[in-house]
């Protein structure tokens, strides 16, 4: 959702995802959101909230329950933590005089070696977790929409299968005759 204010209320918010103000109360009962109130009493709507409000929108509309979006929710919040990006300042750059002899060069050359070293380990170490709890949120989101996608096809298969039921009982209904009416045809 684009973010085009630093507050909503529950009026705006509501709008803007197309969903009643009795919708946003519930999903903040529901997912125990603490939504900040101004000093009236009246709810507002900070950009972290509205985003959290439009991804549970959003899950809702693909069919998703209430129970398989906490888990999506709660594993988000576990990877909110970003992966580390290293920047400029973090390598420290040794003065470099031409008369210096071999050893200081080779010295200088080392020391950025083991910092290049601990730059990308750190930085592989932060990538792997980062796609490790993205595997595991796709993991839980999948797990999510097979359930749903289960209950709906066991619903539909107990619709059909009462519906054939209905429909033997109709026509042994309709087949039944007395003893005498079979012997004399």
């Amino acid at each position: 959702m684009e973010i085009l204010k630093d507050r909503y209320t529950i009026t705006e918010l509501s709008e803007r995802l197309e969903i009643t103000d009795h919708a946003l109360r519930y999903y903040e009962k529901e997912f125990n959101l603490k939504v900040p109130k101004d000093e009236r009493g009246r709810r507002y709507y900070t950009p972290e909230y509205a985003n959290i409000m439009y991804q549970i929108k959003k899950m809702r509309s693909e069919g998703l329950e209430i129970k398989a979006i906490k888990k999506v929710l709660q594993a988000e919040i576990a990877v909110e933590s970003p992966p580390v990006v290293l920047n400029e300042d973090s390598f420290s750059v040794v003065p470099f005089n031409q008369s210096d002899n071999s050893k200081d060069i080779r010295e200088f050359f080392e020391e950025f070696k083991e910092q290049l070293t601990s730059g990308m380990a750190s930085e592989l170490s932060s990538t792997r977790d980062h796609i490790t709890t993205e595997i595991s949120k796709t993991k839980l989101e999948l797990g999510a929409c097979v359930e749903n996608s289960m209950r709906r096809l066991e619903n539909k298969m107990e619709k059909h299968f009462s519906e054939v039921d209905r429909c033997i009982g109709n026509w042994r209904e309709k087949n039944k005759r007395g003893f005498f009416k079979r012997l004399f045809k």
